[in-house]
């Protein structure tokens, strides 16, 4: 995994844009947003989240434009995590931490 790109939110929150696509072929290119953020939510299990504790959370775009427009968004303050809660990678059951 390569990171490409790390950038600061207006809110704090630290995201990156990363290409898994060495690793993981299937994968495109640079299509992996991930964000250092404080969870809303509580979830049970030693490495899930915990609400007001900060956690990675990532999300994955069709695209490296995609992926590319809304870190430029994010980093502008033009959109939220919680926009794009529909791409989270991952356990689904964590949506209502963003």
């Amino acid at each position: 995994m390569k990171i490409l790109d790390k950038g600061v939110m207006p809110n704090g929150t630290h995201i990156q844009i990363e290409d898994w696509n060495e690793n993981y072929s299937f994968l495109n290119y640079a299509d992996t947003l991930a964000a250092y953020t404080k969870s809303k939510s509580t979830h049970i299990g030693t490495y899930a989240p915990k609400a007001g504790e900060t956690y990675r959370f990532s999300f994955r775009f069709k695209s490296t434009e995609d992926a590319l427009n809304a870190y430029i968004c994010l980093l502008e303050g033009k959109t939220e995590l919680s926009d794009y809660k529909h791409l989270m990678a991952g356990k689904l059951e964590y949506r209502d931490c963003i």
